[in-house]
């Protein structure tokens, strides 16, 4: 398949899928011609860095998975992935509470007409308000 084919079928912009090279995340053949020749493993393969960097995985980890999924059993495969999706879990939940913490932050902004300051907007609960006037 050309390049603009895989593009059509994944979603994915010509851009991104020449970045995924240079990077080793993909690998196409190249027809006598020049041009890219991905074949249908390809399809997989960019499943899963598309659903991997939706979890916000970093490109040097979607790169260990793949290969890993080459090399290794999936015993193997599933016993990687576990910490570092428990990581991903762990950062998240983070950034859940860090929200949590900016949403009754606003809440707690008064109202008034005159300009929002930001210890109103994103203070947390342990910094009080400053009253601006």
């Amino acid at each position: 398949m050309r390049i603009s084919e895989v593009s059509k079928r994944t979603g994915v912009a010509p851009t991104a899928l020449r970045y995924y090279e240079s990077i080793g995340l993909i690998a196409p053949g190249r027809t006598l011609s020049g041009y890219r020749d991905y074949d249908t493993a390809v399809l997989g393969r960019l499943d899963l860095v598309e659903a991997s960097k939706e979890l916000g995985l970093p490109f040097a980890d979607i790169g260990r998975h793949l290969r890993s999924l080459e090399d290794d059993s999936c015993t193997d495969v599933r016993d990687q992935l576990r910490p570092l999706l428990a990581e991903r879990v762990r950062q998240i939940d983070e950034k859940r509470a860090r929200l949590d913490q900016a949403d009754h932050g606003l809440a707690a902004c008064p109202d008034r007409d005159d300009h929002c300051s930001t210890e109103c907007v994103f203070r947390t609960r342990t910094t009080p308000a400053v009253e601006v006037r």
